[in-house]
């Protein structure tokens, strides 16, 4: 067997989230105004407690109160085989098969922070319902990061960072 490091598969993943239908996400802004997200951003979360990493893409394409979200989970680091006569190349997991899209339920702008919520999800490692939660702070015109929690009834509070760029500048931003 050998192993494919997670950023190689976060890599493949992205590669593979475009096929998957974006979801509209509400957003809420304590101000009223959503014009610090127009944009598209890009980037990534990972969890050095659970090992799971994944993509992120936002993209709001004006200051209305509804964005497009990606967030894209990859289990830990997982092992791939070269496919043998017991198993064909069919029945080998690829990278693309281990990404599970997730759906987030909704952001919240206020005071330079972002916030918000996952929908619940099923966790790969204890196969249970999970709920995330995620917290950020506007870093300079272009840039968000924050922190995320997870917590389940079957599965021990888990955390960790996420950050994206915006790659296509709102107006009068550079």
């Amino acid at each position: 067997m050998r192993y494919i490091k997670a950023a190689t598969v976060v890599a493949l993943t992205a590669l593979t989230a475009c096929a998957w239908k974006r979801t509209p996400v509400p957003v809420i802004s304590d101000s009223g105004s959503s014009a610090l997200l127009v944009g598209t951003w890009s980037g990534e979360y990972s969890s050095r407690e659970t090992g799971r990493s994944g993509s992120i893409t936002f993209e709001m394409a004006s200051e209305k109160d509804t964005a497009y979200c990606d967030v894209v989970m990859v289990p830990k680091v997982h092992a791939f085989q070269a496919a043998t006569r017991e198993q064909p190349a069919a029945q080998i997991m690829r990278p693309e098969s281990l990404a599970q899209p997730l759906k987030i339920r909704f952001i919240r702008l206020g005071d330079g922070r972002v916030s918000g919520k996952l929908d619940p999800y099923l966790d790969p490692e204890c196969n249970c319902q999970v709920n995330t939660t995620f917290e950020g702070s506007l870093n300079g015109a272009n840039t968000i990061e924050g922190t995320f929690i997870t917590r389940g009834t079957a599965v021990q509070t888990s955390s960790g960072t996420w950050k994206v760029k915006r790659q296509a500048a709102r107006a009068g931003t550079q």
